[in-house]
């Protein structure tokens, strides 16, 4: 694994999403403030039914709506740039503004927005309040989602346009009329002042991993504390502060006594919130006690557990960073489980593919990445610490918290190298077998050719020939066991091979139908043995001797792994000459079905033609069945 995968991008918890989603949210609003105003300059909206454009200037509406769309590319990663060149734009806007009011020189901006005369009403210039939170957003926006030096900067100008905002709320409510603009006191629009207090929270909210925003959506006694006091510390002094202003206003006390009840009521006030929160804390720090002491019975238990896995097994947080290592792992890897911890996972589990030498993406990742299980893998090699190369398969899966949140993934491993070496050795024993096997059949079979050539009457010939068909069966039937390297054979495969020499063109009729079933290595023989025995049969005196005749080949699985298999021939020679050809041909099939692989054979002479059914456990029984006679099928 390459140095570049420590910048894998991976899951966020859903507060952090959910705070990113808030601070979109706050640059629509912002977006629609802009194009409100700009709407009543342009008398697309009525101004009279809406709160007073003075001190929003057309300029201003369009720094608000710059500065939404700045917010909104600074909550996307690939448009963060683009949000920095906002920044300056709106840092170097508000400059422009600020002196055009100095100099008392307009440059137009305005003007060229909406013209004179199509505006509601004279225009006027903007507010300085509106302008300054215009500059001091512009210097957050260039400097936020940085390092954390800068990003703490970010942060502490958001703050500031918040006290802003609230200076001059709090001051209009409690009737103070600034002269000439006095600092604080700066005038701000209705407008300028919602926009400014909505860029200034998605400002913060933009950045949930650090700062402000982490500390109050950090699911902590910490963070459920800053959670319940924050609103009693914005709004509770506002609200208190506003009734001792109009006990003064009515003359209910003088000025001291408007500021001892005011400062008396802030602390109990604040005393009461405190002391409901540090309730909520201790209950959660109960919580958090028994939640400690049931989790170290879960971590002994989960010790014990990864001990005694015959797997490698590592576990990581969402950040890829090791947090365990059972002794397998450590065992295969090199690594201790001291060591490890803390260290990124693709620096103690290192695999590259066995073929291309290439890094293998570390399955861990993966799952953190997509949420999902990542399927066993094999065809990899394990880099261990102290040099070694291992075969090994690998899969990882996403660990999930009950509420959702994705607190890390584990990775399960294991070293296939014994396996590769008895999967050689089984190779190497089963060509060593079938070596042996077709050399055996070659020899009985030269010997029967032998016999046939030297036999000098009809019989001989005959029982000859008829040896040398059964092997040449039993020939085929080892060619499919080899094919799978005797983990068993196909059915349908073998029906097929047998009965196909039997079919051409106006010859009789062959139907083939049944799923293709993988027949067990002790049941291959016998059953090629039967089908060979039934073809032969037939060719000699069923449905394959005329051209007119018919035969179906059915078979299909049924309950308790056992194989059904039906033989039905139509347009055979009539009954009684088939009746008096039941040999060592329907002997071997009976024998062989019933005492061999304990199964079933039922035959019927029917007046169309022979019908065989056979029920044979794909699981062979050791314990045969008695046999059953032939059954005659009543006339037609």
């Amino acid at each position: 694994m390459t140095a570049a995968s420590s910048h894998i991008s991976l899951p966020v918890p859903r507060a952090a999403d959910a705070s990113v989603d808030v601070a979109r949210l706050a640059a629509l609003l912002v977006c629609i403030i802009g194009e409100v105003v700009l709407a009543m300059w342009l008398e697309i909206i009525p101004s009279d039914v809406m709160p007073s454009l003075v001190g929003m200037t057309p300029t201003a509406a369009l720094g608000v709506i710059v500065a939404a769309l700045g917010l909104l590319c600074l909550t996307l990663r690939r448009l963060r740039p683009v949000a920095r060149l906002i920044g300056l734009f709106l840092v170097l806007m508000g400059l422009l503004i600020f002196s055009q009011d100095l100099i008392g020189y307009r440059l137009g901006i305005d003007e060229a927005l909406v013209p004179p005369g199509d505006a509601p009403k004279q225009l006027t210039r903007t507010a300085p309040g509106v302008t300054g939170s215009l500059i001091l957003f512009g210097l957050g926006l260039l400097y936020a989602k940085r390092r954390p030096t800068l990003s703490l900067f970010s942060q502490i100008v958001a703050l500031a346009m918040l006290v802003q905002v609230l200076i001059v709320v709090a001051g209009q409510a409690y009737g103070v009329m600034p002269q000439d603009d006095s600092f604080p006191f700066m005038r701000l629009s209705a407008y300028g002042a919602i926009s400014a207090a909505l860029l200034a929270f998605g400002l913060i909210a933009a950045s949930p991993e650090h700062g402000i925003a982490s500390a109050i959506i950090e699911p902590s006694p910490a963070g459920e504390m800053l959670r319940r006091l924050l609103p009693g510390i914005l709004v509770v002094p506002l609200i208190i502060g506003w009734f001792a202003r109009q006990a003064e206003v009515q003359s209910l006390y003088d000025s001291a006594a408007t500021l001892t009840i005011f400062a008396v009521a802030n602390i109990v006030v604040l005393a009461l919130f405190a002391w409901a929160t540090i309730g909520a804390v201790r209950r959660a720090d109960g919580d958090r006690q028994v939640a400690l002491v049931d989790l170290r019975g879960q971590r002994e238990w989960l010790s014990t557990t990864l001990g005694s896995i015959g797997d490698g097994v590592i576990a990581c947080d969402p950040n890829g960073s090791v947090l365990l290592l059972n002794k397998i792992a450590q065992e295969l890897t090199g690594w201790t489980a001291a060591e490890a911890r803390g260290r990124p996972i693709w620096e103690v589990f290192r695999v590259v593919d066995e073929v291309t030498r290439k890094p293998v993406d570390d399955p861990a990742l993966k799952a953190l990445r997509e949420r999902a299980v990542a399927r066993l893998e094999s065809g990899a090699l394990l880099l261990t610490r102290d040099g070694k190369e291992l075969p090994v398969e690998h899969s990882g899966a996403p660990i999930v918290g009950q509420d959702g949140t994705l607190a890390g993934a584990v990775l399960v491993f294991r070293d296939v190298t014994e396996r590769r070496r008895t999967a050689q050795r089984q190779t190497m024993l089963v060509g060593e077998l079938n070596h042996r096997v077709k050399n055996a059949l070659a020899i009985v079979q030269s010997l029967v050719q032998a016999s046939l050539r030297q036999a000098t009457t009809k019989p001989a010939q005959v029982m000859a020939q008829t040896l040398a068909e059964r092997l040449q069966a039993l020939h085929r039937a080892h060619d499919l066991l080899l094919e799978s390297q005797w983990s068993g054979a196909s059915l349908k495969a073998m029906v097929e091979r047998e009965l196909d020499p039997y079919r051409r063109d106006g010859g009789p009729k062959i139907v083939i139908k049944g799923p293709d079933i993988l027949l067990p290595p002790q049941c291959t023989s016998i059953l090629a043995m039967t089908l060979h025995e039934l073809a032969t049969n037939a060719v000699k005196y069923g449905a394959l001797s005329q051209n007119t005749g018919q035969l179906g080949v059915t078979w299909k699985k049924a309950r308790g792994n056992r194989l059904l298999l039906a033989w039905e021939e139509r347009g055979a020679p009539s009954v009684p000459q088939r009746r008096k050809r039941t040999g060592f041909g329907t002997q071997l099939i009976d024998k062989g079905i019933r005492h061999n692989l304990g199964g079933e054979t039922k035959l019927e002479f029917r007046q169309a033609g022979l019908y065989v059914e056979l029920n044979v456990p794909l699981t062979p029984s050791n314990e045969p069945r008695a046999a059953k006679p032939a059954v005659q099928a009543p006339a037609a």
